[in-house]
């Protein structure tokens, strides 16, 4: 099996790519309510409202899904950048888990949407590593 025959992790990064950017754009453009929804009152993130937060990073996943989508697009997959990704995603995991442990003060809503979330992308970043291991046992 070659680098770009290997539909996992292919198909892995074009999931990523669907759910970033789809997530992303509704993130975005919905920022002010699921700020409202996620916590009992204001809460600010480095001197910003958390719906502007919100708006910036649905533009950030945005930006991110797109990178997943050229990367899988590419005839050959370029390593560097899905193992760029695969760190990416195990960060993103990694962050939601400290986001929680944030003096704000979660609503139920708000817990369940950054636990459902980092789910998902744990998820992709399991989906991620096999492709990655199935890649590297291939070129041996």
């Amino acid at each position: 099996m070659n680098v770009s025959s290997d539909r996992l992790l292919r198909r892995t990064l074009w999931g990523n790519a669907a759910f970033s950017v789809i997530s992303g754009v509704v993130l975005a453009a919905f920022a002010g309510p699921f700020a409202k929804i996620a916590t009992h009152g204001p809460v600010e993130v480095l001197g910003l409202d958390l719906a502007m937060v919100l708006e910036l990073l649905g533009l950030g996943i945005v930006a991110f899904g797109a990178l997943c989508g050229w990367a899988a697009s590419r005839p050959t997959l370029p390593l560097g950048l899905i193992r760029f990704i695969f760190a990416a995603d195990i960060v993103w995991v990694v962050a939601s888990a400290l986001v929680l442990a944030l003096p704000a003060t979660w609503t139920t809503a708000g817990i369940a949407g950054i636990v459902v979330v980092a789910l998902i992308v744990a998820d992709l970043a399991i989906l991620e590593y096999l492709g990655l291991r199935r890649v590297g046992s291939a070129a041996h």
